[in-house]
């Protein structure tokens, strides 16, 4: 349980130059590339490049880049287990999309880690989608740079994800009524709602100051073939796909605006005892970049 009456601990955070000096990107890309041990390569059944060698961790697959590299389930920690849980449901592919930032990768990773920015960005879509308790019911695990959110929907939102399960008969890989969000260092975040719906993020940067974020959506059923099920579902994907990138559409400014003030930043901000996930990735990848 937090303490929230005591301040939270200083981390060790990147230099404001990480985020705009084309030098700085190149050094971190190049670390990236050899000094991290395992990264995300794709799900399965997608096409990779001949001779790199994989490992799956359910239908996630992970790019082993160091011979010295632990194996992929302690690199993973616990959220092994939880990528293994969603699996299932990426045999049920309903839509793609992409968007480009006017930003360093770091900031949408760290725009995705903070779970306090929906009140603010996104009043109208995510923030009325959770339960407004979060000291009792939005819960956090953290596994070195990777960790896990957790947060519990709404009684409407429920409701409404109820209403559809049974409508299009849809599957859920568990029982549970929250938003979950896993994101694995450096690239990889996956949402998860109700257990039903599997969002999965990849970030990928483009340079210092341009990345582009990517995103799969899955919705699997327990019926596929019944032409009235299948056609609701087909309705229901339009409709989240949306939603979904006016969510990241929503991400989009905030971005770009953080982006373009980090030149004129004086000195590292203070994290809040909910933003420590942010802290654990600036703290491994100043350990990659041996600063």
């Amino acid at each position: 349980m937090l303490n929230y009456d005591q301040p939270p601990p200083r981390r060790r955070l990147l230099p404001a130059h990480w985020f705009y000096a084309a030098d700085s990107f190149a050094r971190e890309s190049e670390a990236m590339s050899h000094r991290l041990p395992w990264r995300y390569a794709g799900l399965a059944g997608d096409s990779l490049v001949d001779g790199v060698e994989v490992e799956a961790c359910g239908g996630f697959l992970f790019r082993r880049q160091r011979m010295d590299a632990p194996a992929l389930a302690d690199w993973l920690g616990p959220f092994a287990t939880r990528l293994d849980l969603m699996s299932p449901a990426l045999s049920a592919p309903v839509g793609a999309d992409a968007v480009e930032f006017a930003a360093n990768w770091k900031i949408l990773v760290e725009n995705t880690l903070d779970d306090f920015h929906g009140s603010t960005v996104h009043p109208q879509t995510i923030h009325p989608a959770v339960d407004a308790d979060w000291r009792q019911h939005l819960h956090t695990e953290r596994h070195g740079p990777h960790s896990h959110s957790s947060w519990k929907l709404s009684a409407a939102t429920a409701q409404w994800w109820e209403k559809l399960v049974a409508r299009g008969g849809l599957a859920r890989f568990a029982a549970q009524d929250r938003y979950d969000h896993t994101y694995i260092f450096p690239d990889l975040y996956v949402a998860s709602f109700h257990g039903a719906m599997v969002i999965v993020h990849r970030v990928v940067p483009l340079a210092v100051d341009r990345t582009r974020l990517e995103w799969r959506t899955f919705l699997p059923s327990h019926n596929p073939g019944d032409r009235k099920r299948d056609a609701f579902r087909r309705s229901l994907a339009g409709q989240l796909a949306l939603s979904a990138r006016q969510v990241i559409e929503e991400d989009r400014p905030l971005c770009e605006m953080v982006q373009a003030g980090r030149a004129g930043a004086t000195g590292p901000g203070m994290l809040g005892w909910r933003e420590q996930r942010i802290g654990d990735v600036h703290d491994a990848l100043a350990t990659l970049l041996d600063i």
